[in-house]
């Protein structure tokens, strides 16, 4: 292991989401951020000092003419992100500020909705407007680290090691394919005709599905969990949706795509190349798809004929198309309990309240859970890691990892999250207001609702504490009295790292 980079603080933050246009925003926290930039470049001058974006900085996907990927439009879309949205300009004046310092590096990791900015003119464009163009500061280009090919970023801090990866390394609905990639870009640049991007099931799942959705039901990408709580939740706010035929089939693309994602082993390739005769079976193909599957597992082939088998049934039936991907139908409304208040013709806000109650004992919340992509990422990294950072779940983490001695950390997010408490779900009352900001479907609604809305700001933060002592936490962005804290709010997040 040979670190890049070697600092006495390192600072993490993912998910930023900066992306979409005005009212369908789920970042929200501009002033926190150019806060926080602006405060790192200032506070510690002698001590060198690190800050990662760990993945999906800004957000192609979210924006309104998006595609799967796009490597005509992607200046265009970066330049109304970066320097016209009033939302997010103040977060890119503060780069320049910080790059103008001593002592101060930035580094930017690649996630699975910024893909496009490892096309070399992307890049190049990117790297003008965080350095500040031509008025950039003496060294600010040295200071600016782009990590854009799935290496992912691997610091010391105080003798000790700390790997960043988004997380989408391990996530079989969004792998990302560095190569393909690569591809494009030298298609581009030599006047070829650039072959279509075959986009991996999460990015199919965004286009085709939720981003039609989000234009009437921003809460789609804020409510967590996703498979307990979103389908439910649309379902109750708009019963129209559930009956769109074309919307359910759409999902059964998406379902197969991320069938044949689970029978190839993802190796962080978005939409891996296959040899022809191993090619992925068409979605409409239901003939061809499971013998196409069987070449690799016959488990496998099952599954999807049964899939397909599945989804046109559903599909018919008018199911709710985000429960075509779950393979949860028993996520609908058909708890003991909501089936007897639907019965009775009760209001859908009781009915919905009633679905609801596995929610009371979900643990996404829970800092010390190990979640899928945590406890993949341990086996996979290398014991003598003493620190692994990810992002992507958008959910915190702190955890000690089991194969080997050091430490997981989650950076979480710093778009919006909902998540609807216990004590509100058990409120008839209070359940019943949340149920109508929902419904309304503004992202204004959704943050004047008292308690709804969480905007986190997290940061995971790893320093040297003292000659022979590293330590590592969590830590959240705040506005106080107009002045920003990185507020360690979070006691048991707290490790010391040996």
């Amino acid at each position: 292991m040979q670190p890049i980079h070697h600092v006495d603080r390192l600072y993490v933050i993912s998910d930023l989401h900066l992306g979409g246009p005005p009212g369908f925003q789920i970042f929200g926290s501009s002033a926190e951020l150019a806060g926080l930039i602006r405060l790192l470049a200032d506070q510690d001058p002698g001590d060198e000092v690190a800050l990662v974006i760990n993945g999906d900085f800004v957000d192609f996907l979210a924006e309104e003419d998006a595609t799967y990927f796009d490597p005509h439009g992607a200046i265009h879309k970066l330049e109304r992100i970066t320097l016209k949205d009033d939302t997010f300009r103040p977060v890119f004046e503060a780069f320049p500020y910080f790059l103008g310092k001593e002592r101060r590096r930035l580094i930017v990791n690649l996630g699975n909705h910024d893909l496009e900015l490892a096309l070399p003119w992307v890049r190049d464009r990117l790297v003008q407007i965080l350095t500040g163009g031509q008025s950039a500061a003496p060294g600010a280009h040295s200071r600016l680290y782009l990590v854009f090919d799935g290496s992912g970023v691997l610091c010391s801090v105080g003798g000790r090691s700390v790997l960043c990866l988004h997380g989408n390394e391990v996530d079989r609905w969004n792998p990302a394919n560095f190569e393909r990639i690569r591809e494009i870009a030298r298609d581009v640049q030599i006047g070829r005709v650039v072959e279509p991007w075959i986009p991996n099931a999460g990015s199919k799942m965004v286009i085709d599905v939720m981003n039609p959705v989000k234009r009437e039901y921003p809460f789609v990408d804020l409510l967590k969990p996703e498979q307990a709580a979103v389908a439910p939740t649309l379902a109750a706010c708009a019963p129209q949706l559930v009956s769109e035929l074309d919307r359910a089939k759409k999902l059964a693309s998406v379902a197969l795509t991320r069938v044949w994602a689970g029978v190839r082993k993802p190796d962080g390739m978005l939409g891996a190349t296959q040899p022809e005769d191993e090619a992925a079976p068409a979605a409409n193909d239901t003939a061809r798809a499971p013998v196409a599957l069987a070449a690799r597992s016959q488990q496998a082939a099952l599954q999807a004929n049964e899939m397909l088998r599945m989804a046109d049934d559903r599909a018919r039936r008018g199911v709710t198309a985000i429960d075509l991907v779950a393979g949860a139908e028993a996520l609908q409304l058909d708890a003991l309990g909501a089936l007897v208040k639907w019965s009775r013709k009760e209001s859908t806000s009781e009915v919905l309240r009633e679905a609801l109650e596995n929610l009371d004992r979900d643990r996404s919340f829970d800092i010390a859970e190990r979640d899928d992509t945590a406890v993949q990422l341990d086996a996979e990294v290398s014991p003598d890691i003493d620190v692994v950072v990810a992002g992507h779940t958008h959910l915190e983490r702190a955890i000690r990892r089991r194969n080997g001695r050091g430490f997981y950390f989650n950076s979480g997010t710093w778009a919006r999250l909902i998540r609807i408490r216990a004590e509100v779900r058990a409120d008839p009352q209070q359940f019943a207001q949340v149920f109508a900001a929902l419904r309304r479907g503004s992202m204004a609604d959704l943050d004047n609702t008292p308690d709804l809305v969480i905007k986190s700001c997290t940061v995971v933060v790893v320093w040297r504490d003292a000659a022979d002592s590293v330590k590592a936490e969590l830590r959240h962005v705040k506005t106080i009295d107009g002045k920003t804290v990185l507020d360690a709010d979070l006691p048991a997040s707290c490790m010391e790292i040996r």
